[in-house]
């Protein structure tokens, strides 16, 4: 388990908005996959604003998302509609560059479209980064535990809340395995038990999902980490 713990969560995402630079200057289509929630919200925020928004360079970075809720744009829920807000309403990324999944058309019919337009992108099947948060219970993207095909040959896959019921879409995780680079991302106290079960090997999502032929981290601040050996 490759940690690296941050002194808070300001700095986390100084960390992440710093690779997102890196990246974007490399004189390449770079392909990344965004998650949704609390701490990818601050890092929108920052990458929204000076110094970050003049550092990179837009136009090289492709953006996809690691799943979404099957709402609307506008609804609260939708990670697309967050990043917009936050993000993308802020920052010249060419709009041919934004793979959202719509999440307000047919589950079956989004997850095949999606899917072609990895295709056509990414011919050799790999996301360059996809950065994912990590829920209490194991779960990341919309995997979840004991819900979760490690060995299906799609793409993207239509996933059920356990508890609420929601659908969503989601990238599978053969093709989130096959990411050059991968990103865990896990703040505040509320996370440290589950960070706690992922290091000593628990089977979960989160602990089970890494990059088979490139690197996986663990980002974390000072209170998820606390109970880390």
């Amino acid at each position: 388990m490759q940690t690296r713990i941050h002194h808070d969560s300001a700095a986390l995402v100084a960390h992440i908005a710093a690779t997102f630079a890196a990246y974007s200057r490399e004189g390449r289509p770079v392909h990344i996959a965004l998650s949704g929630g609390s701490t990818p919200k601050a890092l929108y925020q920052a990458l929204a604003t000076a110094p970050w928004r003049d550092k990179i360079a837009w136009h090289n970075l492709h953006l996809w998302w690691g799943d979404e809720r099957c709402v609307p744009p506008a609804d609260p829920e939708s990670n697309y509609g967050e990043a917009a807000r936050y993000l993308l309403d802020h920052v010249p990324v060419p709009p041919e560059n934004i793979h959202r999944m719509r999440g307000e058309d047919d589950p079956a019919a989004e997850r095949a479209r999606y899917a072609a337009d990895l295709a056509a992108h990414l011919p050799d099947g790999r996301l360059d980064w996809t950065i994912l948060g990590i829920g209490e219970d194991g779960h990341t993207a919309s995997l979840f535990p004991g819900a979760t095909d490690y060995a299906t040959i799609a793409s993207v896959a239509v996933a059920e809340h356990p508890t609420s019921g929601q659908t969503r879409l989601t990238l599978t995780a053969p093709l989130i395995a096959r990411s050059k680079h991968i990103s865990y991302l896990a703040v505040g106290a509320g996370k440290a038990d589950i960070l706690r079960a992922i290091a000593d090997g628990g089977d979960y999502p989160a602990a089970r999902i890494h990059a088979e032929h490139g690197n996986t981290e663990y980002h974390t601040d000072r209170a998820a980490a606390a109970r880390l050996p």
